[in-house]
């Protein structure tokens, strides 16, 4: 009897074990599935990208942008927006330069200078520094924000400049081919 209490005992510790590897092993990969979705909070549609394309084909604008429909967002929060760029020259392919800085503050950082903020805000974002355009075509740039969890609530506003040379560090940059500038309002 002592024998069959004890094969049944350790028949039950094997299952115990197995069954905490597999949980183990479902919870790590629920984890990996789900941080890869929730990974951008906010970001822009393909037809909010077609929308911006079809603008700068039909119009005289040469960058323009395409945003998820948030104005405010949470500390720690992250999206993508779209940076459109059109080549209006007809015989050439270009590559241009392009950049993202903070420009100015606002809300409850009024009066605050917005260089002590610039290159803390310069580690949000994530984006290509040039874009490659077929002539008379448009491409499409993505530039991913991602504040931190510690960030000073308030309006930061950002500037893309887009150039036709190698270099493109603000509106003051020679060979400035276009701009365009967006605002985040975080929040609690």
């Amino acid at each position: 009897m002592k024998r069959g209490a004890f094969q049944l005992s350790l028949s039950f510790i094997i299952i115990v074990v197995f069954a905490v590897i597999v949980l183990s092993l479902s919870i790590a990969w629920i984890q990996d599935l789900f941080g890869t979705i929730t990974q951008l909070t906010f970001s822009v549609t393909e037809v909010a990208e077609q929308e911006l394309l079809d603008r700068l084909a039909s119009g005289d604008s040469r960058v323009g942008m395409a945003a998820p429909d948030v104005s405010a967002w949470n500390r720690g929060e992250t999206g993508s927006y779209s940076v459109g760029v059109k080549n209006i020259h007809s015989d050439k392919d270009i590559t241009f330069s392009m950049n993202v800085y903070l420009e100015e503050i606002g809300g409850e950082l009024a009066g605050k200078n917005a260089e002590a903020y610039a290159n803390a805000a310069r580690k949000w974002l994530t984006f290509s520094s040039s874009v490659f355009v077929e002539s008379s075509g448009s491409s499409l740039s993505r530039v991913v924000i991602k504040p931190p969890t510690n960030v000073e609530r308030g309006i930061y506003m950002f500037r893309v400049v887009v150039c036709d040379a190698s270099s493109c560090t603000n509106l003051d940059s020679p060979n400035l081919y276009g701009s365009q500038q967006f605002t985040l309002e975080i929040k609690g």
